[in-house]
């Protein structure tokens, strides 16, 4: 092969990858943009919150919405149970639903109970290697994790929960934009939750 017939192959190679990262990363501004527009119209309406309002379809539009945005389709919002310190399954998107609503895990238990307990966010590329990962839920729900992202839902310092992306639709690992995306989606279902509280004691106090 001459050295103009090396170099042509070596541009349309580059070619063929410019054209593959570029085909990526609209994908990724599409399912963002997707994400920021649906949060942006939760955000909108938190201020709206009422005794009548449904905060368990506001909190699985967010759990969506953080689903689209890492490219996932199965995700999970887990409230504290403040007596037990166990994490209830309140909601959940994907194949694992029937088995996993109101399923309550042990406290401290996974990377759940991890991010949880260290108020931090925790992002997993490979699950065979992270030794705070538990089977727990793989075992009832049959599933099998590979990758996953989990960050806490606090209101200040107090943890109010988790939410958690289980696998990509691709089969690859989740990254660290992932995490900041689901940092972000975090809070928002914090403040939802944080809302809901206050419009319920609220109706509370006013009816007693």
């Amino acid at each position: 092969m001459t050295s103009d017939s090396q170099t042509i192959k070596h541009i349309q190679q580059e070619n063929m990858r410019l054209k593959g990262e570029n085909t990526t990363m609209r994908d990724y501004v599409a399912r963002l943009q997707h994400a920021v527009s649906a949060m942006t119209a939760i955000q909108d309406q938190l201020g709206k919150i009422t005794i009548q309002t449904d905060v368990f379809q506001m909190i699985h539009r967010i759990l969506t919405s953080a689903c689209d945005a890492v490219n996932s389709e199965n995700g999970s919002l887990l409230l504290l149970d403040d007596e037990s310190g166990e994490l209830v399954f309140v909601e959940v998107i994907g194949g694992a639903r029937d088995k996993l609503l109101n399923y309550r895990l042990p406290k401290g238990v996974g990377v759940a109970g991890w991010a949880v307990k260290n108020r931090e966010p925790k992002l997993v590329h490979d699950t065979l290697r992270e030794p705070v990962f538990s089977p727990q839920v793989d075992e009832l729900t049959g599933l099998r994790t590979t990758s996953l992202i989990c960050v806490p839902l606090m209101e200040g310092s107090r943890p109010l929960g988790a939410l958690e992306v289980v696998n990509t639709r691709t089969g690859g690992p989740f990254n660290e934009s992932d995490r900041d995306i689901l940092v972000l989606v975090g809070r928002l279902a914090s403040m939802a939750i944080v809302e809901a509280e206050k419009v319920s004691a609220q109706a509370g106090g006013a009816g007693s």
